[in-house]
């Protein structure tokens, strides 16, 4: 076979590969398509975006992920997904911006975490930046088309959208600590929303909804794993952002009325509040630690086996 042949030839290979139905599909696309090891691994494990899908509260996309994950659904493939393809192609520019405006640098980009801990944790990294306020951030860069949902403002998209992705940084910030082996304080979302510069929130890390995620995480893969109903948690509002909370606005007079209400009963009660408090130390203080129990008309104090005291009311 002539040289001209043979790359005519592999050239037809090619472009059958690169079909889907009756669409030619770019070769651009296909490096945003996973591995069969890399999508094994992804089966077996809870990653940052699959966190974000069962911290939405929507069961249709939480029982979606589950039948991915157990093999009763393909993968979507969301490689000629205009918004995703965006993501995609805006990633490394979007990083490259925050480096140049905020003069830092992004590391650990693409950087694949799996907890050694829970072994059902794992996460690929955007990146992650040192000296972030003498801490350690790790940074999501996102694209949104910024168009509102329904009965949504304008104005509320950025919100919706920090608060949607902000599972995946506490997640991928609990990853980055445990490989690191030093607090990880801050994770930041660089939002490029349509064509305007990325902008970004920063989020307090907390420990305890890292630690929500990862017990419901934890009972999502088990139920992957036993082969039962997908388990649908309870949802808790992530951390809200420093720049984004705002004063309670008690500008309406049912707001007003309800605050002041409850501030009269607070002021009117603050005393005895305040006596009660100093009359059960006092009580608690006259039973000795060998007691085992003391017994008066109305109250009566028990004391553990760590001499720790507690009251019970038993008339009023």
């Amino acid at each position: 076979m002539s040289y001209q042949a043979h790359m005519l030839d592999q050239q037809n290979v090619d472009n059958d590969n690169l079909r889907r139905g009756d669409k030619r599909i770019p070769s651009y696309f296909l490096k945003y398509k996973f591995d069969p090891k890399t999508l094994a691994e992804r089966n077996t494990t809870i990653g940052g975006s699959d966190i974000n899908t069962i911290c939405s509260g929507n069961k249709e996309h939480i029982l979606k992920l589950y039948n991915q994950k157990t093999g009763a659904q393909e993968l979507d493939d969301l490689s000629t997904v205009w918004p995703v393809a965006m993501g995609h192609a805006t990633e490394d520019l979007n990083l490259a911006w925050v480096e140049w405006k905020y003069q830092v640098d992004v590391v650990n980009q693409q950087k694949v975490l799996r907890s050694s801990k829970y072994p059902f944790m794992r996460c690929t990294l955007d990146g992650s930046i040192n000296g972030w306020k003498d801490s350690v951030a790790v940074i999501d860069a996102k694209f949104s088309l910024g168009r509102p949902l329904k009965d949504e403002l304008y104005s509320e998209v950025e919100e919706r959208l920090v608060k949607k992705y902000t599972p995946q940084l506490q997640w991928n910030a609990y990853l980055l600590q445990e490989q690191l082996g030093k607090e990880v304080k801050y994770g930041i979302i660089s939002l490029l929303k349509a064509g305007n510069e990325p902008k970004i929130h920063e989020i307090e890390i907390d420990a305890d909804y890292q630690q929500y995620l990862i017990e419901i995480g934890e009972k999502f893969i088990h139920c992957i794993n036993e082969n039962i109903p997908p388990f649908i948690p309870e949802l808790i509002d992530p951390p809200t952002p420093v720049e984004d909370r705002v004063e309670y606005d008690m500008t309406s007079h049912e707001k007003r009325f309800n605050w002041l209400k409850q501030e009269q009963i607070i002021m009117q009660t603050r005393g005895a509040t305040e006596s009660y408090n100093d009359a059960v130390k006092a009580i608690k203080a006259l039973v000795p630690k060998d007691a085992s129990m003391a017994l008066g008309e109305a109250i009566k104090v028990k004391v553990s086996k760590n001499n720790r005291k507690t009251m019970e009311i038993l008339s009023e």
